[in-house]
């Protein structure tokens, strides 16, 4: 299907077409703080456990969408700490105020971005049962130079992190992870 302005009344018609009507995905919470709205969609098809987080300043104006799964903390964490845009997807101009405007340009983007799912890989680091650190190897699209990140969780203190390293336990992990992140969210093209 094409997809145009016209195709859609806003973010919301646009996230209930997109996940809801297309069988992957079920809208199971509505949450309204302050100025904004969040959707929770659970999933019907794929991962059982990747969710996705919608957030509106309106319906006309899309903060974020974020794709989560426990098993990719480092994932989480990127998106979590990224907000869209108004100029998102504009070739030309650069960055601009929070919030994507419902704009036939920005639907092309989100609807790929959703089309395409995740590229890459993250391999989380375990001590005592919990994420001590992840390394996300990802990219935009399958074809596009990838990038690396390092995310830290639970910080020990100074004085814990001196004591570990004297005694070699820094490097010292329980379970190492690597997670394709096809998997975890392959897209919605794939279902």
């Amino acid at each position: 299907m094409l997809e145009t302005i016209l195709s859609y009344e806003d973010w919301n018609d646009f996230f209930t077409k997109r996940l809801v009507e297309s069988g992957a995905y079920r809208l199971s919470e509505t949450i309204n703080t302050g100025n904004t709205c969040k959707e929770i969609y659970s999933p019907l098809k794929g991962d059982p456990d990747t969710i996705i987080q919608v957030g509106y300043f309106s319906p006309m104006t899309l903060i974020y969408i974020n794709i989560i799964n426990p098993a990719t903390p480092g994932k989480n964490r990127q998106q979590e700490i990224e907000h869209l845009y108004k100029y998102q997807f504009d070739d030309e101009k650069q960055y601009g105020p929070p919030g994507l405007d419902f704009e036939e340009i920005n639907i092309l983007g989100i609807s790929s971005y959703l089309d395409q799912g995740f590229h890459g890989s993250e391999t989380v680091y375990y001590r005592n049962g919990k994420a001590v650190k992840s390394k996300l190897t990802t990219s935009c699209y399958a074809d596009s130079p990838q990038s690396s990140h390092t995310f830290h969780f639970h910080q020990e203190s100074f004085f814990k992190r001196i004591k570990n390293r004297m005694v070699g336990q820094n490097i010292k992990y329980d379970e190492i992870k690597t997670v394709q992140l096809q998997a975890v969210f392959s897209g919605l093209k794939s279902n």
